[in-house]
């Protein structure tokens, strides 16, 4: 999924970056929407103390250790991908939140 993701955006002219960057915005922007819906449901939304139980998966507890040979994309723009910028992508999100604010104020 993340790399039809990435094709679409490099196919409709994104460079490497700008579709890492609208990929990153895109799943940030998710994952909120996300848990803000579990915890509207009752879901617990505090970390897991203990690993959670694949069972019978056929790699238990070793997320993140398959093969990207079916992801050329992700596998192209790695290092992009693994950059840790959360500090820089929250402050740009509340940037853009106070703007949204200000709007809605001034309307």
């Amino acid at each position: 999924m993340v790399n039809t993701f990435l094709s679409k955006l490099l196919g409709h002219g994104f460079t490497d970056a700008q579709a890492v960057d609208a990929y990153r915005a895109f799943s940030s922007f998710l994952l909120g929407q996300l848990l803000l819906e579990s915890a509207v449901r009752g879901a617990e939304t505090a970390p897991v103390e203990e690993p959670l139980d694949e069972g019978n998966a056929d790699i238990p507890e070793h997320d993140g250790s398959i093969s990207l040979q079916d992801a050329p994309e992700v596998l192209r723009l790695r290092a992009l991908l693994s950059e840790d910028r959360s500090d820089e992508e929250f402050e740009v999100s509340l940037e853009v939140l106070l703007d949204r604010l200000a709007r809605e104020l001034t309307q």
